[in-house]
């Protein structure tokens, strides 16, 4: 039965990567080069900071550069989320595909490369009105056409891999007769009868004389069932919202919506700050930043009765604010913290339920990835929506300490017998933790002072984090290639789920869905409190099946008309809403934070226990989600007084 087992997985295997690791080499070699030209990029704004400080002038021009050059360095980066088939999917239907879900990833792997024909397509476009249009920058008068060529020829490149590894996964599944594994017709199955239901309403309804609700009503239909078949997220939204500016528009106006939409995303400065601040979680990770933090938590903390436990919950939270990642933060501390309070004697299901409710302050806390997108998205201020992040994040720490001293007050069996507070032990740990404070005051210190711009703060910030890693011993060539290419798929991955998004908002733009929604829920009737609280369980229950950044940009569309019909804040909105997808990171069945905790402490512990451990931390979330709601003013009152 084992070999059986081994010999099938080695033939899914063989259909899926064969012969294929010159292309990851290439996809890998094309990412690094990419980074490393974001790094140079960085060390470039560092300079004209550096003269803006000293002197009266800066680089001249290197802002509305930037933007082209980011356009060649996602470009870069982009195709390794595909070749390594990380775009960001949900696996609702999983079990109704089977086990065998091999026939679930080559329909996969054709929609991506359909999707990276369709954005070299467009770029191609863009490099020719570019040039046509004698397109040039406005400050240094350069030429934009040979920067959207080098993207174009960049992204041709990806393309030729991904399509060519496409077909040679076809060829392998026809050569070593895969088809004849148990259970792949069901999940090919699946997964093309997701495309044609999809198709076929959005054909029927689209094409006929039906009402504009009725069609956005359908469309959003379709878009959830290709989302809960697996099909990736980004390509999801892309696939569809084309398809439906195609038929509400015709064609042409779709390829030059779509064209736009690329060239605003691959070029936008805000969106810039997301791989640099994850570039500064990862050089921060290789430096042992997340250590110095827990240290000096513990340090101050954990003589206090479940000290290591709150320790634990503060590292979390500055660990969470130089990488702005809730698994991330959850990995990295889950590795450092539960070995440590297992030595001491904790629970283990206390141990692991801290660990894992602190994660979700990765994504809360500035500089929050999820945050910029939400911005980028809506259009309000990144540096307000961090001030307005900031007390909330500091609040649902505070919150989780709270839950700690109630819990082990009430069952003090979890944690040992108290130690005694040594003075000394604490003022070295806090000075060995100067990395980390000086990270913390550049970057937040200098975004909320008004000095930098977001992608200013995190460029400063990811030449700093490189230049902890490269003091610390052990950190090498291998560990700043592993560092470049986890940013290159995670940013890459957002891009593409930023992209889609964009394209189907054009849709949802010429639908007027707004409209719709404020037509379907009458606000002037309704009480507020009651939309409010049918969104918050919406949210938190989508939190717990949907992915962070998915859940905020597929959703964000519809809800935002509604708090704006009732005069509420987008910047409020946007921190509540965080909040809410993150607490769904820990809520029973499927909190993705849970499941990374279980993965990093491996059989010692099962899920019911995490589960177990996370309790006292959700009830404390239900409080301050209440509060959040109910007092704006929490929110709002630093981004009040600062831009006062």
């Amino acid at each position: 039965m084992q070999a059986d087992l081994h010999a099938y997985r080695e033939r899914i295997s063989l259909v899926l990567n064969g012969t294929g690791r010159w292309i990851d080499q290439l996809s890998k070699f094309s990412a690094i080069l990419s980074l490393v030209a974001l790094i140079l990029l960085s060390l470039a704004t560092l300079l004209d900071i550096l003269l803006r400080s000293f002197s009266s002038h800066g680089v001249r021009g290197l802002f509305e550069l930037n933007g082209l050059f980011m356009a060649i360095i996602i470009s870069g980066f982009l195709s390794l989320v595909f070749i390594q088939r990380r775009n960001i999917r949900v696996d609702i239907m999983s079990s109704v595909a089977g086990t065998n879900q091999l026939g679930v990833a080559l329909i996969s792997t054709l929609s991506e490369a359909l999707m990276m024909v369709g954005l070299t397509t467009v770029l191609g476009f863009r490099a020719w009105d570019a040039y046509q249009y004698k397109e040039t920058t406005i400050v240094v008068g350069v030429s934009t056409t040979g920067f959207w060529v080098c993207a174009f020829s960049i992204m041709l490149f990806s393309t030729f891999l991904i399509v060519g590894r496409s077909a040679a996964q076809w060829a392998r599944l026809l050569l070593t007769k895969a088809y004849t594994q148990q259970g792949f017709w069901r999940g090919l199955g699946v997964m093309l009868i997701a495309f044609i239901i999809s198709a076929c309403l959005v054909f029927e309804f689209l094409s006929g004389d039906y009402s504009v609700g009725l069609q956005a009503s359908i469309v959003f239909l379709s878009l959830y069932i290709l989302i809960a078949a697996q099909v990736p997220i980004g390509i999801s939204l892309a696939l569809l919202g084309i398809l439906s500016l195609s038929l509400l528009l015709g064609s042409e106006s779709a390829f030059v919506i779509a064209q736009n939409e690329t060239a605003r995303a691959l070029t936008s400065i805000d969106m810039a700050a997301i791989p640099l601040f994850l570039l500064m979680g990862n050089f921060a990770t290789w430096a042992g930043l997340s250590g110095d933090i827990f240290n000096a938590g513990t340090s101050l903390v954990g003589s206090r009765r479940g000290g290591l436990a709150m320790a634990s919950v503060m590292g979390c939270g500055g660990f969470g604010a130089i990488c702005g990642s809730s698994i991330a933060t959850t990995a990295t501390f889950g590795k450092v913290a539960f070995a440590e309070m297992e030595k001491r004697n904790y629970a283990h299901s206390l141990a692991a339920g801290c660990i894992a409710a602190g994660g979700t302050l990765g994504a809360l806390l500035p500089p929050s990835v999820v945050l910029i997108v939400y911005c980028v998205v809506v259009e309000v201020s990144i540096r307000d929506a961090f001030q307005a992040a900031l007390l909330p994040g500091l609040f649902a720490m505070i919150m989780y300490i709270i839950a700690i001293m109630i819990t082990v007050r009430i069952k003090p069996e979890l944690t040992p017998t108290i130690e005694k507070f040594d003075w000394i032990i604490a003022r070295k740990a806090m000075l060995q933790a100067w990395r980390p404070i000086i990270l913390f005051i550049l970057v937040l210190g200098g975004l909320y002072g008004g000095v930098f711009t977001t992608q200013e703060a995190a460029s400063v910030g990811a030449v700093l984090a490189l230049a902890f890693a490269l003091m610390t011993k052990g950190f090498g060539w291998e560990k700043f290639k592993l560092s470049l290419v986890d940013t290159a798929i995670n940013s890459g991955a957002i891009y593409i789920i930023f992209i889609g998004a964009n394209i189907f908002a054009g849709f949802m733009s010429f639908s007027d869905v707004a409209s719709l929604i404020l037509g379907f829920v009458n606000i002037d009737t309704t009480p507020h409190w009651i939309i409010l609280l049918c969104l918050v369980i919406f949210y938190l229950l989508l939190g717990t099946v949907f992915d962070t950044l998915a859940a905020v940009l597929v959703t964000t569309p519809l809800v935002v008309p509604l708090i704006l019909g009732m005069d509420y804040d987008l910047i409020w909105w946007g921190v509540v809403t965080l909040s809410l997808v993150e607490i769904g990171m820990i809520t029973p069945p499927l909190g993705m934070n849970v499941f990374v905790m279980r993965s990093v402490v491996g059989e010692r512990l099962q899920l019911s226990s995490i589960f177990k451990g996370v309790t006292p931390f959700l009830l404390a979330d239900l409080i301050r989600i209440g509060l959040l709601v109910s007092f704006p003013i929490i929110s709002l009152w630093l981004p009040k007084i600062l831009n006062s």
